[in-house]
């Protein structure tokens, strides 16, 4: 009777464990699997008697924002084939809660109620000009590469037929969007992991009749103490991070960033140093993040008044959510940087929400890849994109990437001169088929410019950059040159004396216009705070001192 009953129990419990294992491909899969089922929004097949109706349908999310408020368009259709098309979604009607899903689960698939209407005439036109907007730097990239010698006539018609392209795939209908929903998938991978753990602990149990009693307590606590050990400082780091705004969070860096390992890590590429820092704190996870840093910007240097030394920054990206980081690893100065979380897929155009568990997990690893920043010694920098061939040293030095040099030099130099000589010590490499320069200040009121040309690092004594070399020579204003240097250098002056109100709306002067930049921020070198703007909106601004994040 024993035999059969423990029988029994070890196909009961292996039925359990294979419960465990079809939750957690449900949360790998699930959403897949049930969108073969989902009825779909057949923008092919839309008649006047559509219009007007309530309609629920499903949708893959993949959206363009354009510069009309509070509407988006929603790509329709096979992403791998050339059956889609784009429909205007309207989602002013959304509750802020549902506007949240809808922006963050960018590649998801969601459940979405509303009522379709005909464009008019005038819509559909002022649609169009916001995509071709949308679109016009990467087509005017295009047609005006140098390698490919077009014709002022030829880039016309380009540009014609590309515009063209892009009509062709909108079609004459807004969906207005007065609910969400989704059912999210993913704590079914951590519930099936448990539920197969605990029933393959409880099956050895069973064929080798251990004592449940003494095994499933010891076996549980080593579950939860071992990854409280593993992640502690991880965990700690999580519980810092504070919503301070509408896409902006602070976070306190308790990992104790291991800036000497990155430095040592040999890393040539954003790959390679994503690698590395997965492996450093998430022990050999493997990368998932997407490599994006085509970034624009501005900066400069100035002087209050009174002496404050200011550091000014644009950051120029599609829309992302931002992170501010309080840092102080062991042996190194204190920094307060901004970071772009689209960079490790949160945010509204991205996957995770900024405001997952998931999401915070991710933020953990945000510290090494700050793009702008200041520490306690007053030393500010910032990385700037050049529209230029990558660059790629080989002097025999220690290989770097130049995405690592921002949290190295605030970590370890206390001067424009020291941060030099850190660069200077290694090859660096840029990577994604363009190059980037450095602005880097200090509150001495040094202020350099730091490029590579011809596989030689050059340093030049300027006080604003954009995104075009700003070193003399053959180099000169190569890039992607534009009005807003010189606009900066007429605003800042001969001496440079401009107040924080001042050095703000000289970013808000020379801010991308097409709802492209993200950030504006205005370091105090001498009181060690920031002012930050989002989204070019420069009527309100988020103030923090380092103390505030400590």
């Amino acid at each position: 009777m024993g035999k059969k009953r423990n029988k029994k129990a070890i196909i009961i419990t292996a039925a359990v464990m294979l419960t465990g294992i079809l939750l957690v491909l449900a949360g790998f899969f699930g959403d897949l699997f049930l969108g073969l089922f989902r009825k779909k929004l057949d923008y092919r097949n839309i008649t006047p008697e559509d219009l007007g109706k309530d309609i629920t349908a499903d949708i893959l999310v993949y959206y363009d924002n354009i510069d009309l408020e509070d509407k988006t368009l929603q790509f329709l259709g096979n992403i791998n084939s050339d059956d889609n098309a784009y429909i205007l979604f309207d989602v002013s009607g959304l509750s802020e809660s549902d506007k949240n899903l809808y922006y963050s689960v960018r590649g998801h698939s969601l459940t979405v109620h509303g009522r379709l209407r005909a464009v008019d005439e005038k819509e559909f036109d002022e649609v169009k000009e916001s995509l071709y907007r949308l679109f016009d730097e990467f087509i005017l990239e295009h047609v005006n590469d140098p390698a490919k010698n077009y014709t002022q006539e030829e880039k016309d018609d380009l540009i014609i037929k590309s515009h063209q392209m892009l009509s062709d795939r909108l079609i004459p209908y807004c969906f207005e969007v007065s609910s969400v929903s989704s059912f999210d998938w993913t704590p079914c991978i951590p519930a099936g992991a448990v539920i197969f753990l605990v029933s393959l602990i409880v099956e050895i149990c069973h064929v080798f009749k251990l004592k449940k009693k003494i095994v499933l307590p010891v076996v549980f606590g080593l579950m939860i103490i071992v990854p409280l050990i593993m992640f502690f400082d991880h965990i700690r780091t999580m519980m810092t991070v504070k919503k301070a705004g509408d896409g902006l969070y602070t976070m306190k860096n308790l990992e104790c960033t291991d800036t000497q390992g990155m430095l040592d890590s040999g890393a040539r590429s954003v790959n390679e140093l994503l690698e590395w820092i997965l492996g450093r704190h998430f022990y050999g996870a493997p990368n998932i993040f997407e490599e994006n840093f085509d970034i624009g910007c501005a900066a400069f240097a100035a002087v209050t008044p009174d002496g404050s030394h200011l550091f000014g920054r644009n950051f120029d990206f599609p829309e992302t959510d931002t992170i501010l980081i309080y840092s102080h690893p062991d042996g190194c100065y204190e920094s307060i940087g901004m970071a772009d979380l689209g960079v490790f897929g949160i945010g509204p155009a991205s996957t995770i929400s900024s405001d997952s568990a998931q999401g915070r997990v991710v933020m953990v690893l945000t510290p090494y890849v700050i793009v702008d920043g200041i520490n306690e010694k007053g030393l500010g920098a910032g990385i700037l994109q050049l529209s230029l061939d990558e660059t790629h040293q080989d002097n025999g030095k220690p290989d770097l990437p130049v995405f690592c040099v921002i949290r190295a030099i605030l970590d370890k130099c206390a001067s424009v001169d020291e941060a030099l000589e850190l660069i200077g010590s290694y090859d660096i490499h840029s990577d994604l088929e363009t190059d980037y320069h450095l602005f880097i200040t200090d509150r001495s009121g040094r202020y350099v410019v730091v490029e590579w040309l011809d596989g030689e690092m050059t340093v030049t004594e300027h006080p604003c950059c954009t995104n075009s070399i700003v070193a003399p020579g053959k180099y000169h204003d190569m890039g992607d040159p534009d009005d807003r240097l010189p606009a900066m250098e007429t605003c800042l002056g001969t001496d440079l004396i401009i107040t924080k109100e001042e050095a703000m709306a000289i970013l808000d002067n020379v801010h991308n216009k097409d709802d492209y930049t993200e950030w504006s921020c205005v370091y105090d070198l001498d009181d060690f705070s920031v002012s930050i703007c989002l989204d070019a909106d420069y009527g309100k601004v988020y103030t923090f001192r380092a103390e505030d994040l400590k």
